[in-house]
């Protein structure tokens, strides 16, 4: 999480500057920088990444108008993983979610890739997905790696919204209090 803090003036890379124009230009001129991560799925891991809505990881907040750039570092294939989609899921609402795994933050909801489309994409290309559209990626069952990197954008209100309520996506716990929970 948050490789902003990490890389100084990553936030003012064409990346950011991109998306940030992108999530304007679909949700509206207060659209403001969130949170970014950098995931990989190692090859030969086979680790799924469980279906879900992001949006069920978010506390209540009054506006739940987001949208989430991923944007593939590798090229990202059915074989290794790219990003399986509910078509029209994010016009409807949530659908209840558990944990994937007892003990472990991971949220899941139910459903199959009967009802979703695979999202295939070439390193440097990107899809946009708002938090209610049902996602889920398949493990990485080559030889190689596939990563990507994720700019989540949301109303400048909700950012501080947020954060006044404690919700800030990790960035102020530390890696050694993480592991602990681990």
């Amino acid at each position: 999480m948050w490789p902003s803090s990490y890389v100084e003036n990553l936030q003012e890379g064409k990346l950011h500057e991109r998306a940030a124009k992108i999530a304007k230009i679909i949700l509206g001129d207060d659209m403001t920088f969130d949170f970014d991560m950098l995931i990989s799925k190692a090859p030969l891991t086979d680790t799924v990444t469980p279906m879900h809505q992001d949006e069920s990881y978010w506390c209540d907040m009054p506006d739940k108008r987001a949208v989430t750039v991923w944007v593939a570092m590798d090229n990202a294939t059915v074989d290794n993983g790219c990003m399986w989609f509910v078509p029209g899921s994010h016009n409807k609402e949530l659908r209840p979610h558990r944990q994937a795994r007892e003990g472990h933050h991971v949220l899941c909801c139910d459903g199959d890739e009967s009802e979703m489309i695979a999202s295939p994409i070439r390193a440097g290309s990107c899809t946009l997905h708002h938090g209610r559209t049902i996602h889920y990626t398949r493990g990485n069952s080559t030889d190689k790696q596939r990563r990507a990197f994720i700019v989540n954008y949301r109303p400048g209100l909700m950012v501080t919204w947020e954060r006044n309520h404690g919700y800030d996506h990790g960035k102020d716990k530390g890696v050694q209090d993480i592991l602990k929970e681990d």
